[in-house]
């Protein structure tokens, strides 16, 4: 009985002692030396071999992300990479009635930037959020000609076309840069996105006085139609696509209007190759449109007689459909030759080169065979007991985490602040990211128990180091107690790690996807791999454990 006392004691000790733990941030260096009042119960930790290695993103469906990407980035360890988008768009109205004598006042394109606000002394500031680079870069947007469908003619009825980030279909066929780029109706040859508040309102010439109506956040707002400081499009020419057309079936329905106006193209550019910034855009929020404001006769009967008037009408048009986002990448050959040089036969690499985008990722391999022969098996065994079919704990894990250090003098300053790590053979995350329940309330960020973001610390020769941490204690208790496939892992770069929808290759691989927080990305980071030469910063599979017999 008291030895079923003392068992039950430790236990709970061992309970309290995991969850202080998984409720900060402080390195487990600090619990390893036992617990006051328990002379037989200690923590003990051991190192066991991982492999890692390099692994290309290969093209992936980039229709209907979460946000969009736009812009050039350029990264001095691995290059430059443009991304480009095209996006169909919806009326509000099907039936719309644009009056008599319609004149077009404006076309207004406004697009709504990812961003954090703050007041003081009733003065708002804006800070733009997800704006990677600092360049302004050649923007042009183009009315589209490429028929973006919604369904697959050569797959089952139901299938949903795919599109992906090379600027391909399915097929093979791709996007035609000729019907995208159909007609120019913008270009600023220096654009760089303002994080001021948009004010609007009326300016009367004879006071010289501005009315404030609205004031929107930081966007994207551009005007397509008589725009003095910018190129327009023909005299007529949105008149004629629209106006013109009222009572035509080509406006009238979904799949009508989707095959008549086929949406904008946004084309990013750099000017000097080596200078650029990239923005995530949201163009599933209410703001983001394209408005048409009008005016048109409107005559009504008073007292019998016929009165007419100067009426505003508007049209909108809003990113309701598909959106394809296409990658260029430039990358510099040299590193490329070092992500495609790698084998999954090899004994791993020395160095991990992360990148988001149609960039690179790494593939961890857990509990592999070390020099001296020891297996998997081996490695599994020290943890647990086989007895009439079950198995048991002969040791109870605390913790188990990885540990990847950054290697600074290669990589670029500006590196991801998370990254994401997922079993790559289910495409799903790891079992204690749905156990961490950490959120940042001001932030879709999160999981900061399980993903702890980028941090430094100091080696004994008085070094400061960068690292990423990323505990799996629930994944290593799966593996040992519940007989769970020790899968491949793969680990991403992320925007976001709250972002985990899955992105599907085009060539079926060992990798078939990754996250979407990933491709929104374009930072880079470059790790030391299990073949590093510099033995310390290698990264292991850390497990803090107590043996249960104590």
């Amino acid at each position: 009985m008291s030895n079923t006392k003392s068992i039950s004691l430790k236990l709970a000790c061992l309970l309290t002692v995991f969850m202080i733990s998984n409720s900060c941030d402080n390195e487990f260096s600090e619990i390893g030396t036992g617990i006051v009042g328990i002379p037989d119960f200690e923590i003990q930790n051991k190192n066991y071999p991982i492999k890692t290695y390099n692994k290309r993103i290969a093209p992936f469906e980039s229709n209907k992300l979460e946000n969009d990407l736009l812009g050039f980035y350029y990264d001095p360890v691995f290059g430059g990479s443009n991304v480009s988008f095209v996006g169909q768009m919806r009326p509000s109205d099907y039936t719309p009635n644009f009056g008599d004598n319609t004149v077009l006042d404006s076309v207004i394109l406004t697009i709504p930037f990812s961003s954090n606000s703050t007041t003081s002394d009733e003065i708002t500031t804006y800070e733009l959020d997800s704006l990677y680079g600092s360049s302004p870069i050649k923007l042009s947007i183009f009315k589209n000609d490429f028929l973006l469908r919604n369904f697959d003619p050569g797959a089952g009825i139901d299938d949903a076309q795919k599109y992906y980030s090379n600027g391909s279909l399915d097929s093979g066929q791709l996007i035609e840069p000729s019907l995208l780029e159909s007609q120019l109706l913008y270009y600023d040859g220096n654009y760089f996105p303002s994080s001021e508040a948009i004010k609007i309102g009326t300016f009367d010439e004879e006071t010289e006085v501005f009315e404030l109506t609205n004031t929107l956040n930081p966007s994207l707002r551009l005007h397509l139609y008589d725009n003095p400081l910018n190129l327009n499009p023909p005299e007529g020419f949105w008149e004629d696509i629209f106006f013109e057309r009222e009572g035509d079936d080509v406006l009238e329905t979904e799949n009508n209007f989707y095959n008549y106006f086929r949406g904008l193209y946004f084309k990013a550019e750099s000017i000097t190759g080596s200078e650029g910034h990239m923005m995530q855009l949201d163009l599933s929020s209410g703001g983001a449109n394209l408005m048409f404001y009008f005016t048109y006769d409107q005559t009504i009967t008073v007292d019998g007689v016929d009165e007419t008037s100067s009426v505003q009408g508007n049209y909108e048009l809003t990113f309701s459909g598909n959106r394809v986002n296409i990658f260029e990448n430039n990358f510099i050959p040299s590193v490329l030759q070092n992500i495609n040089d790698t084998s999954t036969d090899s004994e791993g690499d020395d160095f991990l080169y992360l990148k988001g985008g149609e960039g690179s990722m790494a593939v961890i391999e857990l509990f592999t065979e070390d020099e001296a022969g020891s297996t998997q098996e081996d490695y599994l065994n020290e943890f647990r007991n086989f007895s009439d079919g079950q198995t048991t704990a002969k040791r109870l894990v605390n913790e188990a985490f990885l540990e990847f250090y950054v290697e600074e003098t290669l990589s670029n300053s500006d590196v991801p602040n998370r990254l994401y790590i997922y079993d790559i053979d289910n495409n799903i995350p790891l079992a204690d990211y749905f156990f961490d329940q950490s959120v940042n309330s001001s932030s879709a960020d999160s999981k900061y128990a399980h993903l702890v973001p980028l941090a430094s610390q100091t080696n004994s020769e008085g070094v400061e180091q960068k690292k990423y941490k990323i505990r799996l204690t629930e994944h290593i208790n799966n593996i040992i107690l519940n007989d769970s496939t020790n899968v491949k892992l793969g680990l991403v770069v992320s925007s976001n790690v709250g972002a985990i929808r899955s992105r599907n290759f085009q060539i079926d691989d060992e990798v078939k996807s990754v996250p979407s927080g990933t491709v929104l990305s374009p930072r880079s980071v470059i790790l030391h791999g299990n073949m590093s030469q510099n033995f310390d910063a290698s990264p292991k599979l850390n497990i803090y454990y107590t043996d249960s017999t104590n």
